[in-house]
């Protein structure tokens, strides 16, 4: 009981305080250029398009004049371009390699958009993790570039930073990083669209979550393939407890940046959605 006990203090400690400590020394100089979007948009609204599938029967285009964000692979939308977001955030450090030459889908994936991504003047918000693959490749040349760096836990004390300035807990979904960065960046009122999150509805999370694009059919049994993708093949039991952390993360923040920004408001417009965390409003009672 007490090596356990031990153990658990030994690792909570090198994850919560030891790792965030050298991460802040380390990048403080590339997290610090991030103050200057501090409070920048304060009092404005905004708007969070995740790639659930939802976006695929909405206009997105009723948002080219507004705040937007989008995540992930959303330059994949036939109307990216004439979207024009403002705002595009990848909190995933599998997005770029670990290890020189690696090769994987997302990494390639990276290359892939650079010249859509970079024929628009959106800011780019990418794990600090990628900063150097970017300049060696010289990505997105056109674009304003910042960084997040990612570790520890959301503490049910709500001990927990939420300034991107500094080092933030790991976020385990990229929607919880853009209503990090836009809570950071002032805005007040905060509309979700995309955001099913019904990762738990499938039996398989590879073969049944679904997105706006067409999906892979991946070969779960394929090593070099589930190599190729960075798939995480896990059990339905660690799959429910990491969506149950994710959910968890989500209410944490919600208590906490209650506290540090009292008058931000977070809506969930995401038709059929599982994230309760915030309240629902309906797409179309949204005024543009």
């Amino acid at each position: 009981m007490i090596r356990k006990a031990l153990g658990y203090l030994i690792s909570y400690t090198r994850t919560n305080v030891v790792r965030p400590w050298i991460f802040s020394y380390k990048y403080g100089k590339v997290l610090g250029r991030n103050r200057v979007l501090k409070t920048s948009e304060l009092g404005r609204r905004c708007f969070i398009l995740g790639t659930g599938p939802s976006i695929s029967d909405q206009d997105i285009l009723r948002f080219r004049n507004e705040e937007t964000f989008i995540v992930n692979n959303f330059w994949k939308h036939p109307d990216y371009r004439e979207l024009n977001p403002k705002y595009y955030v990848v909190t995933d450090p599998t997005f770029f390699p670990s290890f020189e030459g690696e090769k994987t889908d997302t990494i390639e994936d990276m290359m892939r958009r650079n010249g859509i991504v970079s024929s628009l003047p959106t800011k780019l918000f990418y794990n600090v993790k990628g900063e150097k693959f970017i300049q060696k490749n010289k990505l997105f040349p056109n674009n304003e570039i910042y960084y997040i760096c990612q570790n520890g836990f959301f503490k049910s004390d709500l001990n927990f930073n939420v300034e991107i300035d500094k080092v933030i807990p790991e976020v385990k979904n990229v929607v919880l990083g853009a209503l990090m960065i836009a809570g950071y960046m002032g805005f007040e009122e905060i509309y979700l669209l995309g955001c099913e999150h019904d990762f738990l509805a499938h039996p398989s999370f590879y073969e049944g979550f679904k997105h706006f694009y067409e999906e892979k059919k991946y070969d779960l049994a394929d090593k070099k393939e589930v190599a190729y993708y960075n798939l995480n093949v896990k059990s339905y039991e660690d799959v429910i407890e990491f969506y149950r952390l994710t959910f968890r993360n989500y209410r944490l923040f919600k208590e906490k940046i209650a506290k540090t920004h009292p008058n931000v408001k977070i809506y969930n417009a995401t038709p059929e959605s599982f994230l309760d965390v915030f309240p629902f409003v309906k797409y179309e009672d949204v005024k543009i």
